[in-house]
């Protein structure tokens, strides 16, 4: 199966049907590469918006795109879509980064009210392919498309970035010089229901101490000098995305807030504890 390399640009332009900020696709940019990693064909189109009536100017800036060639390409969204489904038929996609697919899902709703596109078939998200290779080097570390071309002695022309198609192409070269099919199998998913359910999640803090998805189990905080478990002097508060107490060491004799953080992300609760003197946390009143 062919790869398909997708890149977009946009405007946020505030739609007054909607009453709400949109993400305008402008320029539509992308490659298609056999098994071999050899160019067989291109694709790059410019769409007149119909949201927007002016560019933002960090876009502008960016992209170097001025609203006169946008109104001067009278292409439709609608338009430029049926033409890269023809283009990218029977592909995997590759973005950098799940953002533009969510934007491409928010312009066909906008559009043609259906917010999976039908190309999307299967996908990798090029940005995780690249960092997960790149790991050891760089741990932690999300790395934008630049920083990927410069570790990998790309070659590339810094006036021809944030154009669709030329930021399309950089990222064609640098999955090809990072390609393992071990990864390419992890990390390629089929565009289903649940692909759609997990892309369209939100993560987020819990502070409903009696939700569901709070493990009161978890809600206990652990000496930062001696290891071991504090007793807990208060209530749990919600506070500062999470949950606070007052808590002492028993054997370091330290009074302290306990801060437990709940993270609900789609398949599992991330769990993080922060312990912070009292004496030291700046506009708190010890007696609280």
């Amino acid at each position: 199966m062919d790869y398909v390399v997708l890149d977009l640009e946009w405007n946020g332009a505030y739609s007054r049907r909607r009453k709400k900020n949109i993400n305008e696709i402008i320029d539509i940019g992308a490659v298609r590469l056999d098994s071999a990693f050899n160019v067989i064909g291109r694709y790059s189109m410019l769409i007149t918006p119909q949201i927007g009536k002016k560019l933002n100017k960090y876009v502008q800036e960016l992209t170097h795109i001025s609203y006169d060639e946008l109104e001067s390409a009278h292409h439709t969204f609608t338009h430029a879509l049926k033409k890269f489904n023809e283009f990218a038929r029977d592909s995997i996609i590759l973005t950098w980064g799940t953002t533009d697919i969510l934007t491409m899902m928010s312009n066909c709703e906008y559009f043609l009210h259906e917010n999976r596109p039908h190309f999307l078939k299967y996908y990798i998200d090029l940005q995780d392919f690249c960092q997960r290779a790149l790991s050891r080097s760089n741990p932690g570390k999300q790395l934008g498309l630049t920083a990927v071309a410069q570790m990998l002695d790309i070659e590339y022309d810094e006036s021809e970035m944030h154009r669709a198609l030329a930021d399309s192409e950089l990222e064609a070269k640098c999955f090809e010089a990072l390609y393992d099919r071990e990864r390419e199998k992890e990390l390629l998913k089929k565009a289903d229901d649940e692909f759609y359910r997990r892309l369209t999640f939100k993560n987020h803090y819990l502070t409903d101490i009696d939700s569901p998805h709070v493990d009161k189990n978890e809600l206990y905080a652990v000496c930062e000098h001696c290891g071991k478990r504090m007793q807990i002097k208060s209530r749990w508060k919600s506070k500062n995305r999470g949950f606070k107490a007052r808590a002492i060491c028993p054997d370091c004799g330290i009074p302290s807030y306990a801060m437990v953080r709940f993270k609900r992300k789609f398949d599992c609760v991330e769990v993080k504890r922060f312990v912070v003197p009292i004496a030291e946390e700046d506009g708190e009143n010890a007696d609280e």
